[in-house]
């Protein structure tokens, strides 16, 4: 049993859609924190997708499963729940998407155990061309600020800036990534 397991386990992202995200997280007053995402979405219907999201930084990870609903091509929605790194609580999470054209938006909340352990982040982005995307982000830890994408078809892979207030910090801050997908 054991062995199925593993095999499902390392041969399910290679059968799924995913992508891999790395970016540093620049703080006014110097430091450059790292941070690696990866989402996995894998359909079982038309309708239903199985969902993976892991996140490792320097001093916290979590590791989310969940399903997406997608009733039309515009619209869907998803949960997923999961752990936290240094806790023995779930962490659980909602997310939100429709587009149309190309103009799409979308939002997710995550929560854990204690009043201030949750995450949101909105997206409002509109394709200006194949190539360049502009938008507006709201991300705590992350700031509220302009999200820049350069896409590059050839590599599937997306650059991104985002300078950002974050507001509850009172800092300014400015992250750059790279987004691939496999």
């Amino acid at each position: 049993m054991k062995k199925i397991f593993a095999l499902l386990f390392i041969a399910v992202p290679f059968l799924a859609q995913a992508q891999l995200e790395v970016y540093g997280r620049y703080t006014a007053g110097g430091s450059i924190e790292p941070n690696i995402n990866y989402f996995a979405s894998k359909k079982v219907t038309e309708k239903i997708s199985l969902t993976f999201f892991g996140l490792v930084e320097q001093k916290w990870s979590e590791a989310l499963i969940g399903a997406t609903f997608a009733p039309s091509s515009s619209f869907s929605i998803g949960a997923s729940t999961g752990i936290e790194h240094g806790t023995n609580s779930r962490r659980f999470g909602l997310s939100v998407w429709t587009g149309k054209g190309k103009t799409s938006f979308s939002i997710l909340g995550e929560l854990g155990s204690g009043k201030s352990n949750y995450m949101y982040k909105a997206n409002l982005l509109y394709k200006c061309t194949d190539s360049f995307t502009l938008g507006v982000t709201a991300w705590r830890f992350h700031g509220a600020g302009p999200n820049f994408r350069f896409t590059i078809p050839k590599l599937s892979s997306t650059i991104w800036a985002m300078p950002a207030y974050d507001f509850e910090a009172s800092k300014w801050r400015l992250m750059i990534g790279v987004s691939a997908n496999m």
